[in-house]
């Protein structure tokens, strides 16, 4: 009998909510009813409708606000970015040697990533820029993209010198395959948790797309 009437009082209550929600205006009917309604606050006090709706909507207010905030910020790296991506482009473009094209890449990716290191591994003969003519060299290198054109995370010391053809202080990295088998771009960090294996690698693969291109006709 005593579930029976739990059972109605609950979905009385029920009721009465869904009615209001359809009625958000009965409040201004029956004014006389807001000063007997008792709202639980977090402290345990209680406290007035409006004074709990003012809370609410105060709420609201500092999320949009930060929601806004938080676009307004993406916004600014994005334009940032763009500028610098922009830049970059017109810099290899404008390169007559490869030295040039890995200066630019170098500045590009200090100003982009923060990263200490970028280099480019040619897997064809070059006089003046690091490459590697070795078949199996070059499998060695490969292997670690497996079916994909990119890959980011952390290899082992001998494996990094592999990229960098010295031994340096990067904690992880990022690479990426040249076009018609031209070779490898990478850049690395000294922090071990920089680039991670779960990372985005678009704005790395538009890059080695354009030094790609370039390198086709400077080589």
């Amino acid at each position: 009998m005593e579930k029976t009437k739990q059972d109605k009082s609950a979905l009385n209550e029920r009721e009465v909510a869904a009615f209001l929600k359809q009625r958000p205006d009965f409040f201004r009917h029956y004014p006389e009813i807001v000063s007997q309604l008792d709202v639980p606050h977090e402290t345990g006090a209680s406290v007035s409708l409006v004074e709990y709706q003012s809370k609410i909507l105060r709420e609201k207010n500092n999320e949009l606000h930060e929601r806004l905030q938080q676009l307004v910020d993406n916004a600014r790296r994005n334009d940032r970015l763009f500028e610098q991506t922009r830049r970059l482009t017109l810099d290899l473009l404008d390169a007559q040697s490869i030295e040039e094209v890995e200066q630019s890449l170098q500045q590009a990716m200090t100003a982009l990533y923060g990263v200490d290191h970028a280099c480019i591994t040619l897997f064809v003969p070059a006089m003046t820029m690091q490459s590697v003519t070795e078949i199996e060299m070059q499998d060695q290198l490969v292997r670690h993209f497996g079916r994909k054109q990119a890959f980011c995370g952390q290899l082992s010391d001998d494996q990094m010198e592999l990229f960098f053809h010295e031994r340096s202080t990067v904690g992880s990295m990022a690479a990426c395959l040249l076009r018609n088998d031209l070779g490898i771009l990478a850049i690395g960090h000294k922090d071990d948790d920089y680039f991670k294996s779960n990372m985005d690698t678009l704005f790395l693969d538009y890059v080695s797309e354009i030094v790609s291109r370039r390198l086709d006709i400077l080589l």
